[in-house]
């Protein structure tokens, strides 16, 4: 086994590959830019008939995009008994890269990322076989000459000279030679003579410039004639020579071609390497030149875009090829390749090679020279995925048929307006909006019905204002910062808006009908839950401060009355027209043990009980004609007029005084009262409680109170408080969780300070 074989496509990788090894004073042997080939290339040194020594290593690179005939050759040197040790240079481990790595015993992957372990992976693989072969490495370093000329002796002089100047020279009599020399090497530079046997030296000159890589070309002669100059210039050649010219003259000329040559190679191994860097980020990135033309990108990019090769992309215009859908004098990619202009962060749509789209976020880097726009550079990320999860983001809080947000979303606005409306003041309001529908206007009058009046009601917003989708044939509108006396005038405006509205569906046109209702959001500790029930109360004819159902309206709206309601509740307090229920709580661990039947009166009875026995009280407002009012019917009311502190403090003064009057004041008794938000923030209530316990002398451990944890808890500090001073009394709490993300609770358990109980709501379970 000998020498090392290299398969590669890409030129400007292949040279890589070649100086990296040459660098390392390993020797390649051969080198073959198809897969295909490759593949036949080995199996005929493997063939025992075949006389040639087989490799003792091969370098693949690896396509960008897997193809047939490169499977071929992975799967021959990981199956055939006589296939050399193979290192795979690839851009980025795909699934088959990682299965032939798994599967080949003499092979290994290496990123192009890390080309510099080259070297060292190639003698891991082959170190007794690669050593045999190394070439010094002065050898590879040295700049080749091909001098041509008919003349022996001038051959012969200048050949000597240049190579006791530390060059490598081969020497040619003509053309032809010439041809056949560089054929089989590629040469630094050429010096050739004009007048050849088969031949001008111009002729020579334009066929080297036309190889690719092409020799630095000059030419020499014996005679100063301006045409043949310029006829030599013309055809590619970088310098003009001349025989009789001195020696220390002619070398200069060769040391200044010599020092362009290393630059070039400087250049482009710093371009490999740029390549080698460019090939593993993971990002696309395209480059344009100041017409807007492609002149690089990436492998992937290339894979984003659907390319195999880069050479289908290299000069074409990027604004038809990549983002053809942006208008050529408004795009600002255009703008931004013509002008010079970074961006950021922006994202479009390119177009694949079959014509489907990939969104992408993409940031263009200017190229200038001298001042001057030069061309740019595009990085690019495909954010399909992003989109994705974006979309389900936003179908989560958006109805999808008016793409308006849902109640979900208006819920969350609303607690965040009640919670400024305690903080700053100020007045907001909630609209509901009822749609009716006639029996026919099923999908797609139906349909129809709801986008005409989402459209409508949306011209009509405000800045700050949310329009949401309700239930079923619902709208719901958030005013924010009104004015009290206003909100029959923004209902009527909106009602006024909607009523003989027209649509047309199949040619036929419908007029909207619509029901509004009105709920004025102010400072009060109104919930959110609340104040939507109250607003779908008034749109459809009901007053949710009367006990049971006031019956319809016909189409008359109702906004919610203020000042009569307030007053019956006055009344109430001061005809003291409250009672209170009260419902045993049952411990787990008073039940009796095993399977025997539980009478009804158990938890009634106080012997034998390891916890002490608990009581839940109700507290209900007695209408004229006697009938028990349920709390969700007065206390949001009181609690927005501000007297629910004070339907607070009765419930608890009647129960100390129950408990001081019955001689249970040291009874082993909980009671259970639930406590407004209003309430837990109110100072004068705090110290009006401590000095009603003080007074009867109960033990505050027979009262325990339930606090909502919720967002509309307005007063964190004051509820903190709250419960420390009634807690140091002895008595004890009850936190009602909640789904909120902030509340009490946190802040309790960071003090040092749980409630006694916690209360998970059924929504959470």
């Amino acid at each position: 086994m000998s020498g090392i074989l290299i398969v590669e496509r890409s030129t400007t990788l292949n040279h890589l590959l070649r100086r990296t090894l040459a660098a390392a004073e390993l020797p390649v042997r051969a080198e073959i830019g198809n897969y295909l080939e490759a593949c036949d290339h080995l199996r005929r040194l493997g063939n025992p008939a075949s006389n040639a020594l087989p490799y003792a290593l091969a370098v693949i690179g690896a396509p960008a995009r897997m193809t047939r005939e490169f499977r071929a050759l992975l799967e021959y040197t990981r199956d055939a008994a006589d296939a050399p040790a193979t290192l795979l240079m690839a851009h980025e481990e795909t699934a088959e890269i990682r299965a032939w790595n798994a599967a080949t015993l003499r092979g290994q992957v290496l990123l192009w990322s890390q080309f510099s372990r080259i070297p060292a992976s190639v003698r891991e693989l082959a170190p007794e076989e690669i050593g045999l072969d190394a070439a010094p490495a002065d050898a590879a370093d040295r700049i080749r000459i091909l001098f041509v000329d008919d003349s022996k002796s001038v051959c012969q002089a200048y050949s000597d000279m240049l190579e006791r100047q530390g060059y490598r020279v081969d020497v040619a009599a003509s053309i032809e030679e010439a041809e056949r020399l560089v054929e089989s090497c590629d040469y630094d530079m050429a010096i050739v003579d004009y007048f050849l046997p088969d031949g001008s030296g111009d002729e020579l000159c334009r066929k080297l410039c036309q190889r690719n890589p092409a020799p630095l070309v000059a030419v020499i002669t014996g005679t100063y004639r301006e045409d043949i100059i310029r006829r030599c210039l013309q055809a590619g050649a970088s310098e003009c020579m001349f025989k009789n010219e001195a020696r220390d003259l002619f070398l200069t000329r060769v040391r200044t071609l010599a020092r362009t040559i290393e630059m070039r190679k400087t250049a482009d191994l710093g371009r490999e390497q740029l390549d080698g860097i460019l090939g593993s980020v993971g990002d696309g990135v395209l480059g344009v030149d100041g017409e807007g033309r492609i002149s690089f990108i990436n492998p992937t990019g290339l894979r984003m875009l659907g390319y195999a090769d880069e050479d289908d992309l290299l000069g074409l215009l990027a604004q038809a090829t990549v983002h053809p859908q942006e208008n050529p004098r408004s795009s600002p990619l255009v703008r931004a390749y013509r002008d010079g202009i970074p961006m950021h962060r922006v994202e479009t749509m390119f177009r694949r090679r079959d014509g489907s789209g990939v969104p992408v976020e993409y940031a263009v880097l200017p190229l200038s020279s001298h001042r001057q726009t030069q061309g740019a550079v595009v990085v690019f990320r495909d954010i399909a995925e992003r989109r994705t999860a974006e979309r389900l983001r936003w179908e989560l809080s958006h109805d999808p048929l008016t793409g308006l947000p849902n109640t979900r979303h208006l819920r969350q606005r609303l607690i965040a307006e009640l919670t400024r409306l305690r903080e700053r003041g100020g007045y907001s309001a909630l609209l509901q909006v009822e749609l009716d529908r006639e029996e026919d206007q099923d999908p797609p009058r139906g349909d129809e019905l709801l986008r005409t009046v989402a459209h409508a009601l949306a011209h009509r917003l405000r800045e700050g204002d949310v329009l949401a989708r309700g239930e079923g044939d619902a709208f719901l509108l958030l005013l924010t910062q009104v004015q009290v006396d206003n909100i029959d005038v923004l209902r009527s405006s909106f009602q006024q808006l909607l009523d003989g509205r027209e649509y047309t569906v199949g040619g036929n046109s419908r007029t909207v009908k619509a029901r509004i209702g009105a709920e004025l959001l102010t400072p009060g500790a109104l919930t959110a839950d609340e104040v939507l029930e109250r607003a779908r109360a008034a749109a459809r004819g009901k007053n949710p401060d009367e006990p049971g159902d006031a019956g319809p309206v016909g189409e008359q709206t109702l906004v919610t009355p203020i000042n009569n309601p307030s007053e019956r509740l006055r009344l109430a307090l001061e005809q003291a027209r409250f009672v209170m229920l009260v419902q045993p709580v049952v411990a787990l661990a008073n039940l009796p043990e095993g399977s025997a039947p539980v009478a009804e009166d158990f938890g009634w009875r106080f012997d034998q009980l390891r916890h002490d026995p608990l009581f839940a009280v109700q507290l209900r407002m007695v209408g004229k004609d006697g009938q028990l009012i349920q709390p969700r019917a007065f206390i949001p009311l009181a609690e927005r007029v501000g007297m629910v502190q004070r339907i607070d403090l009765w419930v608890i003064h009647g129960l100390l005084n129950h408990l001081a009057t019955s001689g249970a004041a040291r009874a082993r008794v909980g009671l259970i009262a639930r406590l407004s938000p209003a309430t837990v923030a109110d100072p004068e209530v705090l110290a009006e409680i401590e000095k009603a316990i003080v007074d009867t002398g109960v033990a505050a451990s027979c009262l325990l109170f339930e606090i909502n944890d919720s967002p509309e808890l307005s007063n964190l500090p004051a509820a903190l408080h709250f419960i420390a001073r009634l807690r140091a009394m002895g008595c004890r709490f009850i936190i009602n969780g909640s789904d909120a993300e902030a509340g009490l609770l946190p802040f309790l358990h960071a003090q040092h300070q749980p409630g006694n109980m916690v209360r998970v709501d059924r929504s959470i379970v």
